[in-house]
């Protein structure tokens, strides 16, 4: 049977512990929510319907109608897609610089590197993602 032989080392090296710059955590306070003003302005921008956005947000439209109505604040899983959202929008009005151009083309089924992409799209997190790096591609000229 064959044995390992380990080589021996003198001079123990020190841990080194790589450390992470903390500006990367306290971009956003209150990352968990996304207040009702800030949705109210990003319905502005994009003109889709109160059923819509609830399809987007996987919520029930009369869900949706009470957070609205009671000026509650969305938390969670629909903040953080609603803060993809917003970036998404400024995104899109830097590459088409319209927003109603930008909404079209998004209601537009397209084909991009084999997948079929449409309005449906925003429903997921990688959908968005997905429409972020298309986006990305146009803007530097890249697009496939």
């Amino acid at each position: 049977m064959k044995t390992i032989q380990y080589q021996k080392y003198d001079q123990v090296a020190p841990l080194r512990i790589a450390e992470e710059p903390e500006v990367l955590y306290v971009a956003r306070k209150a990352v968990d929510l996304f207040p009702v003003e800030r949705f109210q302005e990003l319905s502005e921008k994009f003109l889709f319907t109160q059923l819509e956005w609830a399809e987007i947000l996987h919520i029930s439209d009369r869900t949706l109608h009470r957070y609205l109505k009671e000026d509650k604040p969305f938390e969670g899983l629909y903040a953080e897609h609603l803060y993809q959202l917003e970036n998404m929008a400024a995104l899109g009005l830097e590459v088409f610089g319209d927003l109603r151009a930008f909404e079209k083309w998004l209601r537009t089924p397209r084909e991009v590197l084999g997948e079929t992409q449409d309005f449906s799209t925003l429903r997921s997190f990688w959908g968005v993602k997905l429409i972020c790096n298309e986006l990305g591609r146009m803007e530097h000229g890249v697009y496939i």
